[in-house]
């Protein structure tokens, strides 16, 4: 028997809905914006998360690989930083 392990945020299925629809989802409980490094990605800053797909292919949904996202990643606080933030946020931490 196959396992299927889901990743949902309020309700919003992360890899089984086109990566389109994640984007406008999301946006109803957070702000997301294209990765300006990877116009196929996107990141939710305030939430720590970067969804990624290997390409951009927003309207074919035969390319699996670009249509839908295949990568979420959870950071830390911090991961965004730029370095004056990182240095900022070691100083208030010491």
């Amino acid at each position: 028997m196959a396992t299927t392990n889901r990743v949902t945020f309020h309700d919003v299925d992360i890899f089984a809905l086109p990566a389109r629809e994640v984007v406008t989802r999301m946006r109803e409980h957070t702000t997301i914006e294209a990765d300006q490094d990877d116009p196929a990605s996107f990141i939710a800053p305030d939430l720590l998360l970067s969804f990624w797909r290997p390409f951009e292919a927003d309207d074919d949904p035969d390319e699996e690989q670009g249509y839908y996202f295949t990568t979420v990643l959870l950071a830390r606080p911090g991961y965004y930083d730029t370095p004056a933030e990182a240095e900022e946020r070691l100083r208030r931490n010491s």
